[in-house]
C-alpha cells in the first residue's frame, strides 16, 4: 500500500449528532455498499451489534476500510454516549486524523467537546461537518460560533449551506467558488457542478477572502502572494489546507445533510485532500522495556523493525479478537510477537481487515494497517506488540475511572461460575467495566460510566453468554483521598527455621495529589521488588491502592510513597510478599483519621423551553448544582452547570415532569470533589 495515499480516520461527535449516518453514506458512494443502512431502521451496517440495533445508538467502535480517488480510507466510527467514551479514547489513540460531526441544530454539545479534549492531547488534525442542515432550526452560523466558542479551533468555513431547514438544497465550495447539488432521486449519488446563485454570491465572496486570509496567515510564502495579488488560487490554497490542518493550526469546515444524502462526496475529497496519512504524523515513540529511560522511534518504514499496539480486545463466541494499529515493520501470518508489558510471546495464526462484523483474511500487513488477530491469549489493551530484537513499549492508552456500580448476583448457584466468567471476559474486553469479587457476601460488583453502560453490560451477559443475573441498584463509585502529608511505618514477620522470625520494616508517606489515579513512588527500595510494588497499583495486583483507605473507598489524588525497606536479620533479603504486608501496615497507620471522602461531578447541559426555566433551576440547585451558565439557542435556554452524580439518579424522569417531556440533557464525567462535611457524614452512615 502506498502510504501517502492511506487516510486513517476516526468518525466522532456528541450522540445523535449523525455519525453512523454519515459512516453509512460514505460506505454506499465509496461503492463498498450497495444499499444505504438506515440507524433508524436498524439496518446500519456499522451498527452490528444486536444492543446497537436495538436502541439506535453506537456502542463499539467499528472499523471499515473504502477506496475514493484512488486512496484508501480506513474508517473507526466511534459512539458518541458518553457512557463508551472508551471506545473513543482507544480509537483517538491509534488514528491519524478525524472527521467531527455537528448537529446543525444544537451546534457543539458536551460530548464533542470532551471528544475534541482527548484528540488535542494525540496531537490529531481534524475537520468539522456541520450535519442535519435540512432540520428546522439548523444554523450554520450559530454551530460555527460554537465550535470557535466552546472548542477555542480555528475553525474556518470551506463551505456554506445554500438554504437551511426544509430550504437547503446544496452548498458552496469556497475553494473553487462553485456551488454543489445533489440528484435527490438518484439518492445523491449525481453531484452537480453549477455558478453560485446570484443572491448567495456576496456572502460567498466575504467567506471566501476570510478564508484565503486565514490560510495565508499559516504560512509566509503564502501570505506573500496574497499581499502580491490580495488572493490565492485553488490550488494554492489547497496546498496550504492542507498544510495548516496537519498542523492543527486551522480547522475546516463544511456541511451538509447525510439522511437526505447531501453533502458526502465533498467530505470524503476534504478526507484525502488535507487530512494526514501515516508519513504526515510524526514518528511514534517509545522506550526500551528493559530500561524505561532510554527512548526507541519506529518510523512507517515496512522494513523496521515490528511495532504495533493493541487498541481494542473484543469477545467472539470463538475467541477473542484483538484490534491492532501497525506502526512499523510488517505483521505477517506465523510470526511470534513479544508482549512489552508482560514479556510473553503470541503467535500470529491469522491476520484479518474487517468490516464492521465481517473478516476479510490477508497474509500480512504493514505500517498504517488497522487489523484483527484472533486468539490472543495474554494481550490486553494498550499492550505493545513488537518483534524479538525490536524491542519497545508504547505508552498505554488512559481511560477514565469507573463513577458508578452495583452488585450483581446470578440467579441460581448453578450460574454462579459461568456469570464470573462471563465478567471477567467483559471487563477485559472493556477497560472502563471494572468487575471485583466479595469472597464474604459472594456478590460481584460491577463498576462502570453510567447506568446505561452497566445496563449494555448486563444484557450482553445474557445473550452472549446466557447467564441471567439480578443487578442490585446502582450507587455512586466513591473514592477517599488523604488530608494531609503524612509518614508511618508498617511492620511484618513470618517464622524462619529455629525459631528465629523475619521481619520486614517499611516506611511510607502518603502525600494529597492532583492526579485522580493514585500513584506510587518506590524511593530507596530494594530493586529487585520494584515490579511487584508497583503490580500493586494495577486492578490486577488488587493489593495496596485499590483495597481502599480509612472510610472503605479506593484512594485517588494521592501519592504513596515507600521510602525504605529494612529487615531483620539484615543480611536476608525479605520476600514481595512480606514487603507488601508491611506496607499495607503502614499505609493503614498513615491514613487513619487522615482521608475525606471524594464524589465524582458531571458536567451538566440541560436544554428547557424558557416557560420551565425557573423550576429546572430551582431543582438543580436542591441538587448542589452550581449553574456555570445560560445561553439562548433557538426558543431553548442552554444550563451548563457542575452536579454530583449522586443527585442525578431518576433525574431523567423528573426533567420530564417539570417541561412536560420537552426538556433533555446530557451528563459528562469531568472529576471527583471532596464531599461537604454534612452530606459525607450521611453517605457514610447509609442515609
Amino acid at each position: 500500500m502506498d502510504l501517502a495515499r492511506l487516510r486513517n480516520i476516526g468518525i466522532v461527535a456528541h450522540i445523535d449528532a449523525g455519525k453512523t449516518t454519515v459512516t453509512e453514506r460514505m460506505l454506499f458512494y465509496t461503492g463498498v455498499e450497495r444499499r444505504m443502512g438506515e440507524v433508524h431502521e436498524g439496518t446500519a451496517t456499522m451498527d452490528w451489534m444486536e444492543e446497537e440495533r436495538e436502541r439506535g445508538i453506537t456502542i463499539s467502535a467499528a472499523a471499515t476500510i473504502c477506496p475514493w480517488r484512488e486512496h484508501k480510507v480506513q474508517i473507526l466510527d466511534t459512539p458518541g454516549h458518553v457512557d463508551f467514551t472508551a471506545e473513543v479514547s482507544r480509537s483517538l489513540r491509534v488514528l491519524d486524523g478525524a472527521v467531527v460531526v455537528i448537529c446543525g441544530v444544537a451546534g457543539v454539545q458536551a460530548q464533542t467537546e470532551t471528544v475534541l479534549r482527548q484528540a488535542a492531547r494525540h496531537d490529531l488534525p481534524w475537520l468539522a461537518f456541520v450535519n442535519k442542515m435540512d432540520r428546522q432550526g439548523a444554523d450554520f452560523e450559530a454551530a460555527l460560533r460554537s465550535l470557535r466558542e466552546r472548542t477555542g479551533a480555528q475553525a474556518v468555513p470551506v463551505q456554506l449551506p445554500i438554504g437551511a431547514g426544509a430550504e437547503f438544497g446544496g452548498v458552496i465550495d469556497l475553494v473553487r467558488m462553485l456551488a454543489l447539488r445533489w440528484d435527490e432521486a438518484g439518492m445523491g449519488s449525481e453531484l452537480h457542478e453549477e455558478a453560485i446563485p446570484a443572491e448567495h454570491l456576496a456572502a460567498a465572496e466575504s467567506a471566501r477572502a476570510a478564508l484565503v486570509e486565514a490560510v495565508a496567515e499559516t504560512d509566509e510564502a503564502l501570505l506573500e502572494a496574497f499581499v502580491a495579488q490580495e488572493d490565492l488560487d485553488a490550488a494554492e490554497l489547497d496546498a496550504g489546507l492542507r498544510r495548516a490542518v496537519r498542523e492543527r493550526a486551522i480547522v475546516p469546515v463544511l456541511c451538509g445533510a447525510a439522511l437526505r444524502n447531501l453533502g458526502i462526496q465533498p467530505l470524503l475529497d476534504a478526507v484525502v485532500a488535507w487530512l494526514p496519512s501515516p508519513l504526515d504524523r510524526p514518528p511514534v515513540r517509545g522506550w526500551l522495556p528493559a530500561d524505561p529511560a532510554q527512548a526507541v522511534v519506529r518510523v512507517p518504514d515496512p522494513a523496521a523493525p515490528l511495532c504495533a499496539l493493541l487498541f481494542k480486545v473484543f469477545h467472539d463466541p470463538h475467541g477473542d479478537l484483538g484490534y491492532l494499529r501497525v506502526y512499523s515493520g510488517t505483521l505477517r501470518e506465523g510470526q511470534q510477537l513479544h508482549n512489552a508489558r508482560l514479556k510473553q510471546v503470541e503467535r500470529v495464526q491469522q491476520i484479518y481487515v474487517m468490516h464492521a462484523e465481517h473478516r476479510e483474511r490477508v497474509a500480512s500487513a504493514g505500517p498504517g494497517s488497522i487489523v484483527v488477530l484472533p486468539a490472543l491469549k495474554h494481550a490486553r489493551t494498550g499492550d505493545t506488540l513488537f518483534e524479538k530484537g525490536g524491542d519497545i513499549a508504547l505508552q498505554p492508552i488512559e481511560f477514565p475511572e469507573p463513577v458508578i456500580r452495583q452488585t450483581v448476583e446470578p440467579l441460581s448457584l448453578g450460574d454462579r461460575d459461568r456469570m464470573l466468567e462471563a465478567l471477567r471476559v467483559l471487563d477485559r474486553e472493556d477497560p472502563t467495566l471494572h468487575v471485583t469479587f466479595d469472597e464474604d457476601s459472594g456478590q460481584a460488583m460491577l463498576a462502570g460510566m453510567g447506568e446505561l453502560h452497566l445496563e449494555v453490560a448486563l444484557h450482553r451477559m445474557a445473550r452472549d453468554f446466557r447467564v441471567a443475573a439480578r443487578a442490585g441498584r446502582p450507587h455512586v463509585a466513591y473514592r477517599e483521598t488523604v488530608v494531609a502529608d503524612r509518614t508511618a511505618e508498617g511492620h511484618a514477620e513470618r517464622p524462619l527455621a529455629d525459631g528465629v522470625r523475619q521481619v520486614a520494616t517499611v516506611q511510607v508517606r502518603v502525600v494529597p495529589a492532583e492526579a485522580t489515579r493514585p500513584e506510587l513512588a518506590l524511593g530507596a527500595v530494594l530493586a529487585g521488588l520494584a515490579p511487584v510494588l508497583r503490580e500493586a497499583l494495577g486492578r490486577e495486583g488488587g493489593s495496596l491502592l485499590e483495597v481502599g483507605g480509612d472510610l472503605g473507598y479506593p484512594l485517588a489524588r494521592m501519592r504513596l510513597e515507600l521510602l525504605k525497606v529494612a529487615s531483620s536479620p539484615a543480611t536476608l533479603e525479605p520476600p514481595p510478599e512480606l514487603v507488601m504486608g508491611a506496607a499495607a501496615r503502614g499505609l493503614d497507620l498513615a491514613l487513619a483519621d487522615n482521608t475525606r471522602l471524594l464524589e465524582p461531578i458531571m458536567d451538566l447541559r440541560a436544554e428547557v423551553p424558557e416557560e420551565y426555566l425557573s423550576g429546572v433551576l430551582a431543582d438543580l440547585n436542591s441538587r448542589r448544582a452550581e449553574v456555570q451558565d445560560l445561553e439562548i439557542v433557538g426558543t431553548l435556554r442552554v444550563i451548563h452547570a457542575r452536579v454530583p452524580l449522586e443527585a442525578m439518579f431518576s433525574y431523567s424522569t423528573d426533567l420530564r415532569s417539570r417541561t412536560q417531556g420537552r426538556g433533555t440533557f446530557t451528563l459528562v464525567p469531568i472529576g471527583y470533589e471532596v464531599v461537604p462535611a454534612a452530606r459525607s457524614k450521611a453517605i457514610l452512615q447509609g442515609i
